[in-house]
């Protein structure tokens, strides 16, 4: 290393005679780490001197790599199952839907509605529910109507008026050996309807098995609806004439359906119920409407008969899906039209893919103008206001480095088969206030070139703006991309899945800023030293001399005449610590009262039709009273009533005593087909056909329905998952290994990510800042500084999470994703800082406010347009992106504090030594002669003279660096 002469302030406090010996003395890491970051500054200034020997040669290769990764994008497909995004991969959950799904797909497709009026059971809203029934009949989709695809249920009423009648002429209707049947079976069920004395008489039991079965092989089909116009057999003409109280009436008595012949009981399916003192029903404010299809399984297995419904994830035909279509709009154009004391909430099977692929297109809109947004501030921060010193076409390659970032990063990844989900559409906006940070950095390292260095050879000039930006961009995107490699290792599939797109995404952002921008720098830098207009590239200025207003930077003398003064004034220095407790001691508090919730329906527009249809369910279909446990209202068990059935028929006595598996499966064939078990057919799969009249044959599975009650949040519904899940681990169930025994519930799928949510997001970013630590460490190569760094970066985040619990937001995985980004984004702005302050010499007053004359304007730069580029989702109806603005808005806010506000007022006052090689740059002959505030960087605290290297000529009792 070359000795520099001149240096008795270094010799003084180091006691060396040069730099070499200095260097000498620091330790491995140090001297480590100032070889990375030597090696870093020779290789950009070799790559900056290349790319703008060679710019349309890198400007090609830009474009042919984004275009060969593009190509991942033939296999790109969005995923919106709850299991594959929100869940533990290693869940339960995630393995027994998968087994579900595999060995036994739903047969079901359902579809809701929800009526909501002061009164329900009034006329008018009788024919509305008929005026519903009615027009869902009626729809056609390509010839296909409703009753090609519901899920039939036999007609189990045994009179004339509800049985195919059997093909007999007159000659022979006497010979019918059930003609006599048919009266008997009427009386009988119209005194089991008044509760009369035949109530307990049972035809499964009463009649010869062969009697029985041609009896109900004779029945009818219906289609499968649950609507409360069912207790009028659908009749048009007689809900027409009803009165409020013969309605009344209905419901409070014992009634058979007119339509499938079984006991019904609608006061399940009503919310907002009131009764009077005797306890009968006047008045509820909600009615429920639901409507089952069923899956062609043939057309399943048909090639290219199976298509993906996006919002579960299940095969269903194509017949149905398009049917489905017919559905929502049949049903949301109903909705509108009602009276204004009526209002309707619906939800069909496809309803979550069409509204999440809508929010997707919404979002894309979104982007759009957020893009054009930046882009016009981008144009006004970069260039001069003149007709060439303008630079709108660099602005706009510099914005296309994240357009070639996002394909990049989503041709890899989907390329490998990553999920895409919906929190996955905030990714280009994170890309663009990160790429945008950088170009607004390299700009700044540009501004900087001395006047020598100015006069260089343009490659010349490139290369030592890239040795200067190189090492401040790198330290900020290494950071950022360990901080997501960090946040991949987690075991939330979505989490993991936006973590590797953003990696992605950040290297290669990087690298084209580095690249692709740099090169059309180097084309725009021609045209200005060319004096070509700025938009119109063919028309020269020859003579063209700007106007001197367009020369200032009005950034540059805010922070050089204005901020830099008052800021390190020792009453401002007090106050900026004030601040900073007094925000830190709230947010503190508020991490503490901050909750964790999850709900995968805030995916929802909060205004579209869906989340309001869920709304209306929770706000009118809130749990009821507990039967034994604590955390079931009601549990839907076949075993209970087939208890009963054989204990009451074939002198059993379950569970007291057993008995055979012959006997089970004689008596069990018996129950399915009776009046009472007939309903629970559809919960058993078997190893062969079920028949009437036959035992039934080896059961494969069964399953037994449970509600929860309504919970307020983890801390209930947590403890009600383990209940259960203990319960049926207890009970003993033989397990092999071709059987189970588990417990699964759709709510499940936000359950399981609560019960580890916090638990990952404080990992990842314990992770992530140890990580930062380290990376920082090995580029910034001072420890003192990156641990004010880093605490710059725990203020931020604290103050954000605190202000979460303040702005209404909880720890979800929306947040939590959020989080992890924050650790990246707010690095950036105190890394800048940072490294800046390490890179020049003077008293630690004048080194800070160096730092922030040199990158200040560039760090300000980039977290406003951060801002810009997301300020539109304020009004978003997204959950993903109202919370990702609000996160980031704090994000930006404290970060932008803490990196521009408490980080240089701390290095005025405990800032370490700056690296040697700062000495070398201040002191070397070229440079000392035209930096002249190098002459201001030192000072002797006597006030002593300065030599003309601005160095005092007597050490003694000088400042310490």
């Amino acid at each position: 290393m070359k000795k520099v002469e001149q240096l008795p302030l270094l010799t003084e406090q180091w006691g060396m005679s040069d730099l070499e010996t200095s260097n000498q003395r620091l330790g491995y890491f140090q001297r480590f780490s100032l070889a990375i970051i030597g090696s870093l500054e020779r290789f950009f200034y070799n790559w900056g001197y290349n790319v703008a020997v060679h710019p349309w040669k890198f400007i090609v290769i830009c474009l042919a790599v984004t275009a060969v990764c593009g190509l991942g994008l033939i296999t790109f497909t969005p995923e919106n199952r709850p299991d594959k995004l929100w869940i533990p991969w290693n869940s339960e959950f995630v393995r027994d839907s998968d087994w579900l799904r595999e060995h036994f797909p739903s047969p079901i497709r359902f579809h809701y509605a929800i009526i909501a009026a002061d009164n329900i059971l009034q006329p008018r809203v009788l024919h509305l529910l008929h005026s519903i029934h009615k027009d869902v009949r009626e729809i056609s989709s390509d010839g296909t109507t409703w009753s090609d695809l519901c899920f039939k249920l036999p007609v189990t009423k045994f009179g004339r008026k509800r049985r195919k009648r059997r093909q007999t002429s007159a000659s022979n209707r006497s010979d019918d050996p059930f003609a006599n049947f048919d009266d008997f079976f009427e009386e009988i069920e119209e005194d089991t309807s008044a509760g009369g004395i035949f109530s307990g008489f049972d035809p499964s039991i009463s009649l010869s098995a062969e009697a029985y079965c041609s009896i109900l092989s004779n029945f009818e089909e219906e289609c499968w609806e649950s609507n409360l116009i069912e207790l009028w057999n659908f009749d048009s003409k007689v809900i027409g004439d009803l009165t409020q109280q013969q309605i009344i009436d209905k419901i409070n008595s014992p009634t058979i359906s007119p339509v499938f012949g079984r006991p019904v009981n609608y006061t399940t399916e009503m919310g907002g119920i009131i009764r009077n003192e005797t306890g009968q029903i006047v008045k509820a404010s909600a009615i429920f409407i639901r409507w089952f299809a069923k899956i062609n399984q043939t057309a399943l297995r048909q090639e290219g008969q199976a298509t993906n419904d996006l919002g579960t994830g299940e095969l269903v035909d194509r017949k149905n899906l398009e049917w489905e279509k017919h559905l929502s709009n049949v049903l949301l154009k109903k909705s509108q039209s009602l009276d204004s004391d009526i209002v309707m909430y619906f939800s069909t099977a496809r309803s979550f893919g069409d509204i999440s692929g809508a929010t997707i297109m919404n979002d894309a809109g979104m982007l759009a103008v957020g893009f054009t947004i930046v882009f016009i501030y981008v144009v006004f921060m970069l260039g001069k206001f003149n007709l060439v010193e303008q630079r709108p076409l660099l602005s706009l390659a510099g914005l296309s480095c994240v357009g070639l970032a996002i394909i990049v990063s989503y041709g890899i990844c989907s390329a490998f088969r990553g999920i895409y989900g919906p929190v996955h559409n905030i990714l280009p906006f994170l890309l663009l206030g990160i790429g945008i940070d950088d170009m607004f950095v390299i700009m700044q390292c540009w501004n900087n070139l001395s006047p020598s260095e100015s006069k260089r050879p343009l490659p010349e000039r490139m290369g030592l703006t890239l040795k200067h930006a190189g090492v401040s961009i790198t330290v900020t995107s290494v950071t950022d991309f360990v901080a997501f490699a960090i946040g991949a290792s987690t075991v939330l599939p979505a989490l993991q899945s936006f973590c590797l797109y953003a990696a992605l995404g950040i290297v290669a952002t990087y690298i084209f800023q580095a690249t692709f921008f740099v090169a059309w720098f180097t084309l725009d830098q021609k045209r200005i030293e060319s004096h070509r207009n700025a938009f119109f590239i063919w028309i020269k200025h020859s003579d063209y001399k700007p106007n001197k207003c367009s020369e200032v930077s009005f950034a540059q003398i805010f922070f050089e005449n204005i901020y830099s003064k008052w800021m390190f004034k020792t009453p401002v220095k007090v106050l900026v610590f004030v601040i900073t407790g007094i925000l830190l001691g709230l947010n503190i508090w508020g991490n503490f009262e901050l909750r964790q919730e999850f709900n995968p329906i805030w995916f929802l527009p909060q205004d579209s039709y869906l989340f309001q249809f869920y709304s209306a369910k929770d706000r009118y279909f809130p749990g009821r009273a507990l039967k034994s446990s604590q955390s079931l209202f009601e549990v839907d068990s076949w075993y209970e009533d087939f208890k009963i059935y054989s204990n009451t028929n074939f002198d059993t006595r379950i569970p007291h005593s057993g008995i055979s598996v012959e006997d089970f499966d004689r008596y069990l064939g018996k129950f399915l087909f009776s009046p009472s078990g007939s309903k629970y057919r559809a919960k058993f799969k078997f190893n062969g056909n079920l028949t009437c009249g036959a035992s039934a044959p080896p059961i494969v599975l069964t399953t037994i329905g449970f509600k929860f009650k309504s919970f307020e949040g983890p801390e209930e519904h947590l403890p009600a998952m383990r209940e259960i899940k203990e319960i049926v681990k207890y009970a003993n169930f033989t397990e092999t290994e071709n059987s189970r025994t588990f417990v699964w519930s759709f709510a499940f799928a936000g359950w399981e990510t609560d019960e580890i949510i916090t638990v990952e997001l404080y990992r990842n970013m314990i992770l992530a800042m140890v990580c930062v630590l380290i990376t920082t460490m090995l580029l910034i190569a001072n420890l003192p500084t990156c641990l004010m760094v880093l605490t710059c970066v725990i203020f931020t985040l604290v103050d954000v999470g605190g202000s979460m619990h303040f702005w209404n937001l909880t720890i979800d995985t929306v947040s939590c994703i959020d989080l992890v980004l924050a650790i990246g984004l707010c690095v950036d702005y105190s890394a800048h800082i940072g490294h800046s302050f390490m890179t020049v010499i003077g008293t630690r007053n004048e080194r800070s406010k160096q730092a922030l004359i040199k990158i200040g304007p560039a760090v300000l730069n980039g977290g406003f347009s951060t801002f810009l580029a997301f300020v539109l989702l304020a009004n978003s109806r997204s959950h993903v992106f109202m919370t990702f603005f609000k996160i980031f808005f704090l994000v930006v806010v404290f970060g932008l504090f803490h990196g521009l506000v408490f980080l240089p007022t701390l290095l005025s006052i405990i800032g370490p030594q700056p690296y040697p090689s700062a000495f070398t740059l201040a002191h070397s002959p070229e440079v000392s002669r035209e930096l002249t505030p190098a002459k201001t960087f030192i000072r002797a605290k006597n006030g002593g003279e300065q030599n003309s290297n601005g160095l005092p000529k007597s050490s003694r009792g000088s400042e310490s660096i």
